[in-house]
């Protein structure tokens, strides 16, 4: 029996590696999704300013998550998507354009990193629930700049949706928020399966994630009107994982109801934050000076 399981792992290891050489950027580890906080500060050593790692409780949750930038600055709170964690974002707290003008704040959702990682949570309602205390907190001295990519998106719009007061505004990059517009990758199959148990938590907390997704998008579908901050839409046209339909269905929701920015990029896939950074600063430094729906960009 043995001399089977042996051959069968292998062979499911290799196709895992296989898919993820394919479809995941380079730019993409092991590393990103289950850094310590010492792996954090050592790899930030060489940093001209060091952030800072932090606990948060919420409920029966834990979040971790870490921030750089002055306290008396405007706070933007990022999202990340699936599979990943807030360490993700390691660029932008390099970035001094970045966090000499906001207090950059991004947590590990539910699941991954050290917010109990393994722990699946499926529905975006409860994920919003869980993050939104961490909201509130940092919107305490004014509203905060609301950043979700992918995953991470959906959860932002359920945010904004429930807590638009407190929200400056919000950025929707590669964001799902359409039921039935995404791929699943062949790979997320042999992980639901009972075989799943030989790949790593966070496949199997990103998996689950995927087949939920589609059903906790649509419990969502009537709190578009909600949100009445400005919205970023940034998508890749060529995006093949979460479809530019998408942003389309964004659009639509939104515009009637508030000021929306929306941006395809022409020959870019679902990787827009690591291919087209640049655009993505930009933008989100434009999203960070609006106020009432008035925007004036950072030179």
């Amino acid at each position: 029996m043995k001399s089977c399981i042996v051959p069968t792992v292998t062979l499911l290891l290799v196709l895992l590696c296989s898919a993820c050489s394919r479809r995941v950027p380079p730019h993409f580890s092991a590393w990103k999704l289950t850094s310590s906080d010492r792996q954090i500060w050592k790899s930030f050593a060489d940093a001209a300013v060091q952030p800072t790692v932090f606990y948060f409780r919420s409920g029966e949750y834990t979040l971790r998550g870490w921030t750089i930038g002055a306290d008396s600055l405007p706070v933007t709170l990022l999202l990340h998507g699936a599979p990943s964690s807030m360490v993700k974002y390691r660029a932008l707290f390099r970035d001094s354009s970045i966090y000499n003008h906001t207090r950059l704040v991004a947590v590990d959702r539910p699941g991954y990193g050290k917010s109990h990682y393994g722990r699946a949570v499926v529905s975006i309602p409860k994920q919003a629930e869980i993050i939104a205390p961490l909201l509130k907190k940092l919107a305490e001295n004014g509203p905060v700049v609301l950043c979700g990519s992918s995953y991470g998106g959906s959860v932002a719009a359920k945010l904004a949706m429930d807590h638009s007061d407190k929200i400056r505004s919000l950025m929707l990059q590669s964001a799902s928020v359409q039921p039935q517009a995404e791929r699943t990758p062949k790979i997320a199959r042999w992980i639901h399966s009972p075989l799943g148990v030989v790949f790593p938590k966070w496949a199997r907390v990103a998996t689950k994630e995927k087949y939920a997704h589609s059903k906790s998008l649509e419990t969502i579908q009537d709190g578009w009107s909600r949100i009445k901050c400005p919205v970023w839409i940034l998508h890749g046209e060529q995006d093949d994982l979460i479809y530019p339909s998408n942003a389309d269905h964004a659009y639509r929701q939104l515009s009637p109801h508030t000021t929306v920015t929306y941006v395809t990029l022409a020959s870019a896939q679902h990787n827009i934050y690591w291919t087209r950074r640049d655009t993505v600063r930009f933008f989100l430094l434009e999203a960070l000076e609006c106020s009432g729906g008035v925007c004036t960009v950072i030179p």
